[in-house]
């Protein structure tokens, strides 16, 4: 999958997020979510997701216990099943397209630059700021502090979030001196590097994810009716 264009890589995943937020019926749904699953093993990825379950699966959690109460048990399946087909299909996305393809591909589409700066930039941002709560939870825990999800320790937090607002003040101002000192508001006709043209591989690619996509939503208006 990685050796496709990056605009076709984007619009897979436009198309996949479209057809999960638009889905209304439970078997097409799990059919997503087999699909999404069968592409994890596909791609090597497996091991990454389980990972990133333990982050994801306390929210889907909450959502199932939240739509339960409010609504009923079929509807609180239908929300959880939907928000993990939405996580996993974002897990795969930015796994096999990164920061500069992205880029790449919106300044392609002729998106502002401002727009697409902003977007890859707090993308760049996401894991250097994940490794600076592990450092500074790592640190509070040496100093004896109880960081654990525990309902007695959730003064404890405040511990974490204000030395994470500080480290998040210092990379801002050091970004906006940095942009400052490079003229960036006053650069007029920037260069950007160039995508070539569609190969076949994209056109089919696309033109598959297209169909199914499509096939799929129409199964499902058919169940829903």
């Amino acid at each position: 999958m990685k050796g496709l264009d990056p605009r076709t890589r984007l619009l897979l995943g436009l198309v996949f997020t479209v057809t999960v937020l638009t889905t209304q019926t439970r078997p097409v749904l799990l059919m997503e979510a087999a699909a999404l699953w069968s592409l994890l093993v596909v791609l090597r990825l497996v091991r990454s997701w389980s990972a990133s379950l333990r982050l994801t699966l306390p929210m889907i959690a909450l959502v199932f216990l939240v739509s339960i109460l409010a609504f009923d048990a079929p509807t609180a399946v239908d929300l959880s099943v939907r928000l993990h087909n939405l996580f996993a299909a974002s897990f795969v996305f930015f796994q096999v397209l990164t920061a500069e393809e992205l880029a790449q591909a919106l300044e392609a589409m002729r998106v502002p630059h401002v727009f697409v700066f902003m977007l890859t930039t707090a993308l760049r941002y996401v894991p250097l700021m994940t490794q600076k709560i592990k450092n500074i939870r790592a640190a509070q825990t040496a100093r004896g502090l109880d960081l654990r999800l525990r309902p007695r320790n959730i003064g404890h937090f405040t511990a974490l979030v204000v030395p994470l607002l500080f480290q998040a003040f210092i990379l801002a101002d050091h970004l906006a001196l940095a942009m400052e000192s490079r003229g960036f508001s006053r650069r007029k006709g920037r260069t950007a590097s160039r995508l070539g043209r569609f190969r076949l591989q994209d056109a089919g690619a696309a033109l598959t994810a297209l169909l199914l996509c499509a096939l799929l939503l129409w199964w499902d208006q058919r169940g829903a009716v």
